[in-house]
Protein backbone atom coordinates (compact mmCIF):
# COMPACT_ATOMS: atom_id res chain seq x y z
CA UNK A 1 0.00 0.00 0.00
CA UNK A 2 2.81 2.44 0.87
CA UNK A 3 4.55 1.69 -2.41
CA UNK A 4 1.36 2.38 -4.37
CA UNK A 5 0.88 5.70 -2.57
CA UNK A 6 4.49 6.63 -3.24
CA UNK A 7 4.05 6.00 -6.96
CA UNK A 8 1.21 8.51 -7.07
CA UNK A 9 3.58 11.44 -6.47
CA UNK A 10 5.73 11.12 -9.59
CA UNK A 11 2.70 9.90 -11.55
CA UNK A 12 0.70 13.06 -10.88
CA UNK A 13 3.68 15.27 -11.62
CA UNK A 14 4.24 13.40 -14.87
CA UNK A 15 0.74 14.47 -15.95
CA UNK A 16 1.64 18.10 -15.25
CA UNK A 17 4.93 17.71 -17.09
CA UNK A 18 3.06 16.65 -20.20
CA UNK A 19 1.96 20.26 -20.67
CA UNK A 20 5.49 21.66 -20.74
CA UNK A 21 6.26 23.86 -23.75
CA UNK A 22 9.00 26.28 -22.72
CA UNK A 23 12.65 25.48 -23.41
CA UNK A 24 15.03 25.42 -20.44
CA UNK A 25 18.37 26.76 -21.65
CA UNK A 26 20.34 25.38 -18.69
CA UNK A 27 22.29 22.14 -19.00
CA UNK A 28 21.46 20.94 -15.53
CA UNK A 29 21.21 21.69 -11.84
CA UNK A 30 23.17 21.09 -8.63
CA UNK A 31 21.40 20.99 -5.28
CA UNK A 32 22.37 20.40 -1.68
CA UNK A 33 21.04 20.91 1.80
CA UNK A 34 19.40 19.37 4.86
CA UNK A 35 17.57 16.04 4.97
CA UNK A 36 15.37 14.51 7.66
CA UNK A 37 14.49 10.82 7.90
CA UNK A 38 11.78 9.22 10.01
CA UNK A 39 11.21 5.50 10.30
CA UNK A 40 11.85 2.30 12.21
CA UNK A 41 15.56 1.59 12.39
CA UNK A 42 15.38 -1.77 14.14
CA UNK A 43 15.14 -3.56 10.79
CA UNK A 44 18.37 -2.09 9.43
CA UNK A 45 20.52 -2.03 12.56
CA UNK A 46 21.47 -5.36 14.06
CA UNK A 47 22.29 -4.28 17.59
CA UNK A 48 19.51 -1.74 18.21
CA UNK A 49 17.15 -3.47 20.61
CA UNK A 50 14.27 -1.08 19.96
CA UNK A 51 11.15 -1.46 17.91
CA UNK A 52 9.81 2.07 17.84
CA UNK A 53 10.18 4.96 15.37
CA UNK A 54 13.40 6.98 15.67
CA UNK A 55 13.98 10.47 14.34
CA UNK A 56 17.19 11.31 12.52
CA UNK A 57 17.45 15.11 12.17
CA UNK A 58 21.20 15.22 11.44
CA UNK A 59 21.29 14.61 7.72
CA UNK A 60 22.43 16.07 4.41
CA UNK A 61 22.00 15.45 0.69
CA UNK A 62 23.66 16.53 -2.55
CA UNK A 63 22.57 15.83 -6.11
CA UNK A 64 23.35 16.77 -9.66
CA UNK A 65 20.90 16.59 -12.57
CA UNK A 66 21.63 16.73 -16.29
CA UNK A 67 18.79 17.83 -18.55
CA UNK A 68 17.82 15.42 -21.32
CA UNK A 69 14.93 17.67 -22.39
CA UNK A 70 12.81 20.49 -20.91
CA UNK A 71 10.82 17.83 -19.04
CA UNK A 72 13.29 15.07 -18.19
CA UNK A 73 16.65 14.90 -16.42
CA UNK A 74 18.94 12.16 -15.14
CA UNK A 75 19.89 12.51 -11.47
CA UNK A 76 22.72 11.27 -9.26
CA UNK A 77 22.29 11.71 -5.50
CA UNK A 78 24.26 11.04 -2.31
CA UNK A 79 23.20 11.58 1.29
CA UNK A 80 24.20 10.90 4.87
CA UNK A 81 22.26 10.60 8.12
CA UNK A 82 23.55 10.32 11.70
CA UNK A 83 21.74 9.26 14.85
CA UNK A 84 22.84 9.09 18.50
CA UNK A 85 20.95 7.88 21.55
CA UNK A 86 21.67 7.32 25.24
CA UNK A 87 19.62 5.33 27.76
CA UNK A 88 20.41 4.67 31.42
CA UNK A 89 18.73 2.98 34.40
CA UNK A 90 19.79 3.04 38.02
CA UNK A 91 18.81 0.48 40.66
CA UNK A 92 19.77 -0.20 44.26
CA UNK A 93 22.74 -2.44 43.39
CA UNK A 94 22.89 -2.45 39.58
CA UNK A 95 22.90 0.41 37.07
CA UNK A 96 23.02 0.16 33.30
CA UNK A 97 23.75 2.66 30.54
CA UNK A 98 23.67 2.30 26.79
CA UNK A 99 25.09 4.64 24.17
CA UNK A 100 24.39 3.96 20.50
CA UNK A 101 25.39 5.60 17.23
CA UNK A 102 24.10 4.98 13.73
CA UNK A 103 25.42 6.26 10.41
CA UNK A 104 23.91 5.48 7.04
CA UNK A 105 24.67 6.80 3.57
CA UNK A 106 22.72 6.47 0.35
CA UNK A 107 23.99 6.55 -3.24
CA UNK A 108 21.27 6.57 -5.89
CA UNK A 109 20.48 7.61 -9.43
CA UNK A 110 17.38 7.88 -11.59
CA UNK A 111 15.01 10.08 -13.56
CA UNK A 112 13.45 13.44 -12.66
CA UNK A 113 10.31 14.76 -14.36
CA UNK A 114 9.67 18.51 -14.28
CA UNK A 115 6.66 20.73 -14.95
CA UNK A 116 6.75 23.77 -17.31
CA UNK A 117 10.02 25.69 -17.09
CA UNK A 118 8.58 29.16 -17.71
CA UNK A 119 7.33 29.41 -14.13
CA UNK A 120 9.11 30.53 -10.97
CA UNK A 121 7.58 27.59 -9.12
CA UNK A 122 8.63 24.36 -10.84
CA UNK A 123 7.09 21.12 -9.47
CA UNK A 124 9.00 17.90 -10.02
CA UNK A 125 8.88 14.21 -9.27
CA UNK A 126 11.70 11.69 -9.30
CA UNK A 127 12.39 8.01 -8.87
CA UNK A 128 15.83 6.92 -7.67
CA UNK A 129 17.40 3.50 -7.28
CA UNK A 130 20.73 2.50 -5.76
CA UNK A 131 22.25 1.41 -2.49
CA UNK A 132 22.43 2.17 1.21
CA UNK A 133 25.36 1.52 3.56
CA UNK A 134 24.85 1.65 7.31
CA UNK A 135 27.10 1.14 10.30
CA UNK A 136 26.25 1.13 13.98
CA UNK A 137 28.02 0.84 17.29
CA UNK A 138 26.73 0.42 20.80
CA UNK A 139 28.40 0.58 24.22
CA UNK A 140 26.62 -1.11 27.12
CA UNK A 141 27.89 -0.54 30.64
CA UNK A 142 26.75 -2.62 33.60
CA UNK A 143 27.77 -1.37 37.04
CA UNK A 144 27.41 -3.77 39.96
CA UNK A 145 28.52 -2.72 43.45
CA UNK A 146 30.53 0.14 41.96
CA UNK A 147 32.35 -2.07 39.44
CA UNK A 148 31.60 -1.16 35.80
CA UNK A 149 31.78 -3.64 32.92
CA UNK A 150 31.49 -2.34 29.35
CA UNK A 151 30.60 -4.24 26.18
CA UNK A 152 31.23 -2.74 22.75
CA UNK A 153 29.36 -4.01 19.68
CA UNK A 154 29.60 -2.98 16.03
CA UNK A 155 27.62 -3.85 12.92
CA UNK A 156 27.48 -2.81 9.28
CA UNK A 157 25.46 -3.80 6.24
CA UNK A 158 24.65 -2.80 2.67
CA UNK A 159 21.18 -2.81 1.17
CA UNK A 160 19.43 -1.94 -2.07
CA UNK A 161 17.52 1.36 -1.86
CA UNK A 162 14.56 2.90 -3.68
CA UNK A 163 13.29 6.48 -3.28
CA UNK A 164 10.24 8.29 -4.64
CA UNK A 165 10.19 12.07 -4.15
CA UNK A 166 7.95 14.95 -5.12
CA UNK A 167 8.57 18.63 -4.55
CA UNK A 168 9.13 22.02 -6.11
CA UNK A 169 11.90 24.51 -6.84
CA UNK A 170 11.36 28.26 -6.51
CA UNK A 171 13.59 29.86 -9.14
CA UNK A 172 15.35 33.20 -8.70
CA UNK A 173 17.72 33.44 -11.65
CA UNK A 174 20.36 30.73 -11.50
CA UNK A 175 19.69 30.14 -7.80
CA UNK A 176 16.59 28.55 -6.32
CA UNK A 177 15.15 27.09 -3.15
CA UNK A 178 14.03 23.47 -3.22
CA UNK A 179 11.75 21.48 -0.92
CA UNK A 180 10.61 17.89 -1.35
CA UNK A 181 9.00 15.02 0.53
CA UNK A 182 9.53 11.39 -0.28
CA UNK A 183 9.34 7.73 0.56
CA UNK A 184 12.43 5.52 0.81
CA UNK A 185 12.56 1.75 1.01
CA UNK A 186 15.63 -0.26 1.96
CA UNK A 187 15.63 -3.88 0.85
CA UNK A 188 17.61 -6.06 3.25
CA UNK A 189 17.06 -8.98 5.59
CA UNK A 190 13.91 -7.13 6.64
CA UNK A 191 12.57 -4.40 4.34
CA UNK A 192 12.50 -0.95 5.94
CA UNK A 193 10.22 1.94 5.00
CA UNK A 194 11.21 5.52 5.81
CA UNK A 195 9.79 8.99 5.22
CA UNK A 196 12.22 11.72 4.17
CA UNK A 197 12.05 15.49 3.91
CA UNK A 198 14.62 17.60 2.05
CA UNK A 199 15.25 21.35 2.03
CA UNK A 200 18.10 23.01 0.21
CA UNK A 201 19.44 25.35 -2.45
CA UNK A 202 19.53 24.63 -6.19
CA UNK A 203 21.93 26.13 -8.74
CA UNK A 204 21.46 25.92 -12.50
CA UNK A 205 24.46 25.62 -14.83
Amino acid sequence: MRLRLGLLVPGVLLMFAGTAFAQDTSRGEVSGGWRYYHGTLSNTVTFFDVDEPNDNPKGWYADVAYNLSPKFAVVAEAGGTYFEDEVSETGSFISTSESSQLTFHTFMGGIRVRAPQNRRLVPFGQILFGGERDSSSIDRTLTFSGRPSTTHLESSSSNTALALDGGATIKAGVIGVRASVGYARFFGGADTDMFRLSLGAAFRF
